[in-house]
């Protein structure tokens, strides 16, 4: 997910107890079992993840821990239809962590969790052109980087999300996705959202473009589509895709339109890319030739995709608010990025 505050987590040796617990209990022949290492690799509001290194007499394995946070910033946790992504993912050129379990006893950890293959890669910085494994990399090796991730992102798009049913576990259509938005601000906001977001949402529901409605255009979507969720190696190759609890069924462009708002902002703050990533058509060629097909309306589902990038954004403002956490976000309808997606609107309709 996007930058988050650190929210609570859980108590570290009541995780490795429960660890252990459970891992003695899904695999008894492994003996002397013990959790050697924990780490936390990140601390937020919408997924309290845990890398955990697990021994028994004459064996190790490292694995990725999934939880819900103590305080949620989803409704749903959304852990079967994660793991469901996962598995159809795992036989498809669309690299993923495998998933181990999906744990829906709370007597472990006190609560439900999903267990993952550990992989070893690093993602890129949250703003790429300050991460110093991407600037002070070659031009070209930076030119890698992008063009993978754009090229991991067009695969996931031609996964085929129709025979495994994926349709019956994930929500489908921009309609749903709508509505969707529309009850989750609602819920994060305990029903006082704020004007302009609603506003936003309604107007979308209003104007979405017919391509948006086609099934041709439909795709597996990773809901969550940033570089900061794509593991890499050190030679710069994609080793995971990772981050699913937004995943869906819709139109390609709902997953670029999120990529290409979020770095638009953050290109609207620094004004700087790193200088061996695509400009912004030079990305969106390589990413329709890649995908097959030109991409449509996507100026429609870039206000769309910023719409619910504050969405999330206004909810974990509102947490931190309440835990007294510093976090990069003012909750409610004085949140300057409001303003920038009545303009972004505005642009829409005056173009």
């Amino acid at each position: 997910m996007q930058t988050m505050a650190a929210g609570a987590t859980r108590d570290e040796e009541a995780l490795r107890s429960g660890i252990v617990a459970w891992f003695a209990e899904a695999f008894p022949e492994r003996e002397g079992l013990r959790v050697d290492h924990l780490v936390r690799p990140a601390a937020g509001w919408s997924t309290e993840t845990v890398i955990a290194g697990v021994a028994w007499n004459g064996g190790h394995q490292r694995l990725v821990f999934r939880l819900p946070t103590v305080t949620p910033s989803f409704p749903s946790p959304a852990l079967h239809e994660q793991a469901a992504v996962l598995a159809v993912l795992d036989s498809s050129p669309v690299p993923v962590p495998h998933v181990v379990a999906v744990v829906d006893d709370p007597q472990w950890i006190d609560t439900p969790f999903m267990v993952m293959t550990f992989v070893d890669g690093r993602p890129v910085g949250e703003v790429p052109a300050l991460d110093p494994w991407v600037i002070e990399a070659p031009v070209e090796q930076q030119r890698v980087v992008h063009e993978g991730f754009l090229r991991a992102l067009a695969a996931l798009h031609r996964v085929d999300w129709q025979s495994p049913g994926l349709d019956k576990t994930l929500r489908t259509g921009v309609e749903n996705e709508i509505d969707y938005w529309l009850g989750y601000i609602d819920w994060a906001a305990h029903g006082k959202p704020a004007p302009a977001l609603v506003e936003a949402f309604e107007w979308c529901a209003q104007t979405m473009p017919k391509t948006a409605k086609q099934k041709r255009s439909m795709s597996l979507l990773w809901g969550d589509a940033r570089m900061g969720n794509a593991m890499y190696e050190r030679h710069a190759r994609i080793v995971a895709l990772v981050d699913w609890e937004l995943a869906t069924i819709g139109p390609a462009e709902m997953d670029l339109a999120w990529y290409l708002a979020l770095d638009e902002l953050i290109f609207g703050f620094l004004k700087r890319r790193a200088p061996g990533f695509l400009e912004r058509d030079e990305a969106i060629a390589f990413y329709e030739s890649e995908l097959g097909r030109p991409v449509a309306d996507l100026a429609w589902h870039e206000v769309f995709a910023l719409a619910r990038s504050i969405a999330i954004n206004d909810c974990q403002a509102r947490l931190a608010r309440a835990a007294g956490t510093e976090y990069p976000g003012i909750p409610g309808p004085d949140n300057p990025i409001l303003h920038m997606l009545t303009e972004r609107i505005e642009r829409f309709q005056g173009a």
